[in-house]
């Protein structure tokens, strides 16, 4: 059995490059409601390009969640949590063991599900990661930062067991 790892650049909203944000969040839907749409935005790019739907792990979302929370709660944006923690270290003490291939994405400063996997569609490895066809279940966590350097942070975890 082959393991895959793979991380990919940053994605940096542009217009929260050198501003602290402090603003609410731009978008009145509620952090559920904005993980749920970055599924299923995902998704269907995934299907226009032949891929299967990715299925939602719970311990995937967990391992996301924690992790975009930790970036907003610590103001870093990066792979590596601010206590050493990474992609693989988070997924499976979420629970996410025995798997074959995992992969993530993060971003910060995009205020909207649409915005941010329309910038993970335009980057080069992400993109890669959301249409990779054999990858089959997906996490995705976000938090918001009031007073953070990019305000909004946002983590897609993905795996294969």
């Amino acid at each position: 059995m082959t393991l895959t790892r793979r991380l990919t650049a940053v994605l940096v909203g542009a217009a929260a490059s050198a501003v602290t944000l402090t603003a609410a969040p731009a978008s009145a839907a509620t952090p559920a409601e904005m993980r749920a749409a970055v599924i299923s935005l995902t998704n269907a790019e995934r299907s226009r390009a032949g891929c299967p739907a990715l299925q939602g792990s719970p311990a995937l979302d967990t391992a996301a969640q924690r992790h975009a929370q930790d970036m907003a709660d610590h103001d870093f944006f990066g792979h590596d949590g601010s206590d050493g923690s990474t992609m693989v270290s988070r997924a499976e003490a979420a629970g996410y063991t025995g798997w074959r291939a995992l992969a993530e994405n993060v971003a910060a400063g995009r205020p909207t599900a649409a915005d941010v996997v329309r910038g993970w569609m335009d980057s080069p490895g992400h993109r890669a990661n959301i249409l990779d066809c054999s990858l089959k279940h997906i996490g995705v966590g976000y938090a918001y930062g009031a007073g953070t350097t990019y305000g909004h942070y946002w983590t897609q975890d993905f795996g294969t067991r």
